[in-house]
């Protein structure tokens, strides 16, 4: 188990190279209005080109590898001073916390809710669920059911929940290979393709409401 911790944890504590740095597709012109547009998460985030995939967009990426939830926590009064005025915040984090058999992860969670639909109330807050791995150590029915509790807790501050999880499984429930890097953690283009993709739908969901919520 130590040894395997250890080269998990070196998976998201190495800085990013160009194989992180994925080539992506553009998004369709579909949607036209530039938003302000932020990210939030650990190594996921972090080595995804988000502005290359939304060029007409403000994209901010505050992802930092190697980041468990409480260091997000701690670290949202300085998100705060670096973020004006956005429309959509993308928040993903959780994985670092599972892979230490830190489950509970509910209390500083809803504490990040809280303080980011009460600073940015003009702004749409999604919460998005923690995505499945191909670890021995890690039992994805544990993500399942932090999931759940993301969820709830997207419901109970008004913030919306993006279910990733279920692109990122076959209909046995196992994880895509596919959508991962042989680290069986790490996102392959084709996973951050899924992940951007569904981005996009939700902001196409969203296009009416952004284009009129500060008007």
């Amino acid at each position: 188990m130590d040894e395997a911790f250890i080269a998990f944890a070196a998976l998201f504590l190495r800085p990013p190279c160009a194989a992180f740095l994925h080539a992506v597709r553009p998004l369709p012109s579909a949607i036209t209005m530039s938003k302000n547009l932020v990210f939030i998460g650990d190594s996921l985030t972090e080595y995804f080109d988000w502005q290359k995939r939304f060029p007409s967009h403000k994209v901010t990426n505050l992802g930092i590898s190697g980041e468990p939830v409480e260091g997000l926590l701690n670290r949202l009064d300085r998100i705060r001073s670096r973020i004006n005025d956005p429309d959509i915040i993308f928040v993903m984090t959780g994985i670092n916390n599972i892979a230490m058999e830190q489950y509970d992860i509910s209390g500083d969670y809803k504490e990040i809710a809280s303080k980011l639909t009460s600073w940015f109330k003009n702004s749409k807050i999604v919460i998005q669920s923690v995505l499945p791995v191909r670890l021995e150590w890690i039992d994805n029915n544990v993500i399942k059911d932090i999931n759940r509790h993301l969820k709830k807790i997207a419901g109970e501050f008004s913030a919306e929940y993006l279910d990733v999880y279920g692109l990122f499984i076959d209909p046995q429930g196992n994880p895509r290979r596919e959508n991962l890097l042989d680290d069986g953690v790490h996102l392959s283009d084709k996973g951050y393709h899924v992940w951007a993709d569904e981005v996009e739908r939700l902001l196409k969901k969203h296009k009416k409401h952004l284009d009129t919520d500060k008007s």
